[in-house]
């Protein structure tokens, strides 16, 4: 019965659309909101509940507690105008019940050339612009049916001489109830300190006195705006309906995971998503979801090929597609290795 109560609940987070308040643009550091990791993007980011590997440290830093061997993960995604994003992360045990992760997010671009309006065709000068995040992620967990995670984080935003930097905190709880395979995740992300650009473009000399020939002006800086993260509260429910272990049908070969997420931003309506998992003996695995309420994400597809040598190491390639219809097809793809 919680179950069910728990869906509606995420269902209910979509909202009618003659509704909305679209905040759009109100927020800076937007590259944040890209997912990482293809397997979790091939299933629509709908694994808040599920997520137990080294991209718990985006999704959900309470499911680090899953990671029982030193693990990396390298994410790359082909994002829309060219621009590039990757993810790196590694995710170090110091107990069975506490771990430790490392990740990094970068987003870059190409260069541009300069344009003014006395040479609007380019001054033959280029800019470039760039995102990064540095996290570091605890996790333990505290009972045998509850995790509890928090990641700390620094992010900077640099275009052309003018750069932003603030500090922000991850915060992921994930209960598993112990019915039928059903877990139940919770997190708060890119709660921190707001946004401000600082650089010499900003730098003028200002002359406080006009009338004054003699005098040689005061050095001064422009103020800019200063904008908030975007901070999301995400709720999921993780679903291991087939499968070894804790599932509702036991089978040795097959498993089947089904993901269901709610997000509440504070930049625009709030959203869900679906994601559904089928993995044939821990080798081949294909995933799907779909995107409700959201601008231009819709339907995802991905698969994943896994290996594993038993007491040595196992590796992992993934890869997810999807359409953001005006926008195009964004396509990526991770590897994964555990030691």
């Amino acid at each position: 019965m919680k179950f069910f109560t728990a869906i509606i609940f995420i269902l209910s987070l979509i909202p009618n659309y003659g509704q909305e308040t679209n905040k759009a643009g109100t927020t800076a550091a937007q590259f944040l909101k890209i997912g990482v990791d293809a397997a979790s993007l091939g299933m629509a980011g709908a694994n808040a509940g599920l997520v137990n590997d080294v991209s718990s440290t985006y999704w959900n830093p309470a499911g680090l507690v899953g990671v029982n061997s030193i693990s990396v993960l390298a994410s790359y995604t082909d994002w829309f105008v060219d621009l590039k994003h990757q993810y790196f992360g590694i995710v170090l045990p110091v107990s069975e019940d506490h771990k430790i992760g490392i990740s990094a997010i970068v987003l870059t671009m190409g260069e541009m050339e300069i344009t003014t309006e006395a040479e609007p065709k380019g001054t033959g000068n280029y800019f470039d612009a760039s995102d990064v995040m540095v996290g570091l992620t605890y996790s333990a967990r505290l009972v045998d049916f509850f995790s509890f995670g928090v990641t700390l984080k620094y992010i900077t935003q640099n275009i052309y001489n003018e750069t932003a930097s603030a500090l922000a905190v991850d915060i992921g709880t994930r209960l598993n109830t112990g019915y039928k395979g059903i877990k139940i995740g919770m997190a708060l992300s890119n709660f921190g300190t707001r946004m401000t650009l600082e650089g010499r473009d900003l730098q003028k000399t200002y002359d406080p006195n006009p009338n004054n020939a003699t005098n040689i002006g005061v050095a001064s800086n422009l103020k800019t705006e200063t904008w908030e993260l975007p901070v999301n509260f995400r709720v999921g429910i993780g679903w291991e309906l087939m499968g070894k272990g804790d599932v509702m049908i036991y089978d040795q070969t097959n498993s089947i995971k089904i993901g269901i997420d709610g997000n509440h931003p504070n930049d625009g309506p709030e959203n869900a998503s679906v994601g559904i998992e089928y993995k044939w003996q821990d080798l081949i695995a294909f995933r799907s979801g779909y995107y409700f309420n959201d601008d231009v994400r819709r339907l995802t597809l991905g698969f994943g090929l896994s290996w594993e040598v038993p007491q040595s190491f196992a590796v992992g390639v993934d890869y997810a597609f999807a359409d953001l219809e005006r926008l195009g097809a964004v396509h990526s793809i991770s590897l994964k290795v555990g030691f």
